[in-house]
């Protein structure tokens, strides 16, 4: 959701509200009583006041869904359960209210491997300081420790470091595609702070880096179609210049992190692991199952888009002698009924953001006028 200004001079619109509701896949599973079938009403069946429990199990597929989160304002990726009681003869039930369930996918760290970082740092057009960081890794599971060796040298030879402060960031991205153009949004958080011993204001920072990565407020790098979640090491270098008339400046720079949740090393200790799919290549959905079982029953079927293959050869294998078979496909075997299929359902809203609740603390988002593309 985001909030724009609309119109302009004495046809002003006001602020509006715009918002995208993309469901990632519903599922359902009755608990207890009777199924409804196309060519019956169900009946039903009384409860008798009371607590009833009616245990359930769901397995999710080898599918990494976006995290979920609440950052940026007004976007939010939620994982939502509801239960709900049917009334008698198709009358108006009762439904639970709505639980949230914190999620985070399967991501792996990359091989360790040596990477040098280096930069010229500069204050509009003035160069300030050289840097060069090497690190042996490019990403990190939390409660890992971080090593980095770090090297700046000032350009001017009257400037002394007066300080070197550290923050390790979470960027938190929100974009939409609206009329204007693409409405963005972004949060950073500080996770991590600290500052960096310098001695005797010296021109020359030379020294290694540690401290463990931490575990709260820290989720994988992740990139949705209109999320993304991104980290980095900001530097803010505070130098001072000249001895007797003394001036202060401050530069800063920032090094790419990535996150993940699970170590290189345990690759291969999971079972089905390399076999995880992209959310948005993948067409499976959780199943929900008899708690009683370890796993769920094996799907039968085909995909619907080999079954589309399937019966265009059925329709045309019809002998020559044979009246053509304009209204349906011969009967086809379990085995290559569709599966159940993920199916996303995306819904656009729009009002007025004068006496809407949720529009209250939402500011007005950047708009990128122009843009109309939805990759990052």
């Amino acid at each position: 959701m985001v909030r724009l200004e609309e119109g302009a001079g004495d046809n002003k619109g006001g602020d509006r509200l715009h918002e995208k509701i993309t469901t990632f896949f519903q599922v359902d599973w009755k608990l207890w009583g009777n199924d409804a079938i196309a060519y019956s009403q169900a009946g039903w069946d009384e409860l008798e006041a009371g607590y009833y429990e009616f245990p359930f199990a769901l397995k999710f597929p080898n599918v990494n869904y976006p995290p979920s989160g609440e950052e940026p304002k007004g976007f939010s990726i939620r994982y939502i359960w509801s239960s709900q009681i049917d009334g008698p003869a198709l009358q108006t039930g009762l439904k639970s209210r709505e639980y949230l369930t914190p999620y985070r996918p399967i991501i792996v760290t990359t091989p360790d491997r040596n990477w040098e970082f280096k930069k010229i740092v500069k204050d509009r057009k003035t160069t300030v300081a050289f840097v060069k960081a090497n690190m042996i890794r490019q990403s990190y599971c939390p409660d890992e420790p971080f090593l980095m060796h770090l090297k700046v040298s000032l350009a001017q030879s009257d400037a002394k470091i007066a300080s070197i402060v550290f923050k390790f960031r979470k960027h938190h991205e929100g974009k939409m595609l609206v009329q204007k153009g693409t409405a963005y949004r972004e949060h950073v958080r500080v996770v991590l702070q600290g500052v960096l011993p310098v001695h005797n204001n010296d021109s020359k920072y030379d020294d290694d880096i540690t401290f463990n990565i931490p575990t709260r407020l820290v989720s994988p790098s992740f990139i949705s179609n209109h999320t993304r979640v991104h980290y980095d090491l900001q530097f803010v270098i505070h130098v001072e210049h000249g001895s007797l008339f003394k001036s202060n400046q401050s530069c800063e720079f920032a090094i790419p992190l990535t996150i993940a949740n699970l170590p290189n090393n345990q690759l291969l200790r999971i079972p089905g692991l390399t076999s995880i799919e992209f959310y948005r290549n993948s067409k499976q959905c959780p199943q929900f199952f008899d708690p009683s079982l370890e796993e769920p029953p094996e799907q039968l079927g085909v995909h619907s888009q080999l079954m589309n293959s399937i019966q265009a050869v059925l329709m045309t294998s019809t002998p020559r002698d044979d009246p053509p078979n304009y209204f349906s496909v011969p009967n086809l075997p379990p085995q290559l009924d569709i599966m159940r299929e993920r199916k996303e359902k995306v819904v656009y809203l729009t009002r007025s953001a004068k006496g809407s609740a949720h529009g209250a603390d939402l500011t007005e988002a950047t708009i990128i006028p122009g843009l109309f593309d939805e990759g990052w």
